[in-house]
């Protein structure tokens, strides 16, 4: 078979190779549309043959939609969206590691992914989430890749195959035990280890950063959240992406509560210091200088806390990943909790 050529597809390039089959990039001849072609020979087709099975059912706009599927007599090739942007190992590569709260925004965000996967009619395990197989499309949206290794279905989950990347993978698929949605949950903890400590666990001696490595600044909660998920025994585990989820959401809710309570402290102290200075000037009125002087320092502080409450209100956080697309329509996370 002629691989610049099949179909009506013309090949550009190698997107990435892996041990399920080889992804090009190629161009429809006649729509001149730019999609990625997933190569499987042998024993590796009936793979790719499952994955297409997985794939199809999926409608979420972060997983790249299924085009075709086309059999060969000694090839079978997967045709899907081609999602330009980098792979979020690269995007993080000068960036890591994260401020806690920004490690666990993006963590949501991930995980939110995955949820969506695990709360499928016929439930799909992943098994091998890491940074290399999200991308960070040119828009700001995040998408998951490469289901070469997913599972889909309560029975297929209790196939007892290796799979993963070492590093990420949970204990049970290092060892070729059963491995479903517990695998990914451990898997989204050593993404998070990484968040926080900047340490790949993808590299020798390939497991996540132990609580000792961990910053000295990281919180109780997200301590207990990584001791939770990334516990040897799947069974000690939560079971999946939602529990993960909202255990997530209970601790950022926490955190942000305990940083508005902090700064709502720090203004009402300064305004407080304000308010006195501005009693004390009313005694002194028989000091013209020092009464001046005390005037604009006044004044001053009246005017900072003033700017200080307007950039809060138009310069507040609002860096974070497109979490959802429907079609042509783009919700941020502020639009969906309708803040």
């Amino acid at each position: 078979m002629n691989l610049n050529s099949i179909c009506g597809y013309r090949i550009l390039g190698i997107l990435g190779k892996g041990g399920q089959g080889t992804v090009y990039l190629a161009e429809h001849e006649v729509l001149e549309k730019r999609f990625a072609l997933k190569y499987a020979y042998g024993e590796e087709r009936a793979q790719l043959r499952k994955e297409a099975a997985v794939m199809k059912a999926l409608t979420d706009r972060r997983i790249p939609y299924l085009v075709d599927q086309i059999e060969e007599d000694n090839v079978s090739v997967l045709v899907m969206e081609y999602v330009e942007g980098i792979s979020l190992k690269e995007y993080l590569q000068n960036k890591v590691p994260l401020e806690e709260n920004k490690a666990l925004e993006l963590l949501q965000q991930i995980t939110e992914i995955v949820s969506y996967l695990h709360q499928q009619k016929g439930i799909v395990a992943h098994r091998d989430l890491k940074p290399a197989n999200f991308v960070v499309a040119k828009d700001g949206s995040l998408h998951l890749l490469d289901f070469g290794t997913a599972l889909s279905g309560i029975e297929s989950l209790h196939h007892r195959d290796l799979c993963g990347t070492p590093g990420y993978a949970a204990p049970e698929q290092i060892y070729g035990v059963r491995s479903g949605t517990e695998a990914d949950v451990y898997a989204l903890g050593a993404v998070y280890a990484y968040l926080l400590t900047g340490i790949d666990p993808a590299l020798p001696p390939f497991h996540p950063p132990a609580p000792e490595e961990y910053p000295e600044g990281i919180s109780k909660e997200s301590r207990r959240l990584l001791q939770t998920i990334l516990a040897p025994n799947p069974e000690s585990r939560l079971q999946d992406a939602a529990q993960l989820l909202q255990e997530i959401e209970t601790v950022l809710k926490r955190k942000k509560r305990w940083s508005a309570r902090v700064e709502a402290v720090a203004y009402q102290t300064v305004l407080i210091a304000d308010v006195i200075l501005t009693a004390v000037l009313v005694g002194l009125r028989y000091r013209e200088m020092p009464q001046k002087c005390a005037e604009w320092l006044c004044g001053g502080i009246t005017l900072l806390l003033f700017f200080w409450y307007i950039l809060r209100r138009l310069l507040g956080p609002k860096e974070r990943f497109v979490i959802e697309r429907v079609w042509n329509v783009t919700y941020t996370a502020k639009e969906r909790w309708g803040l």
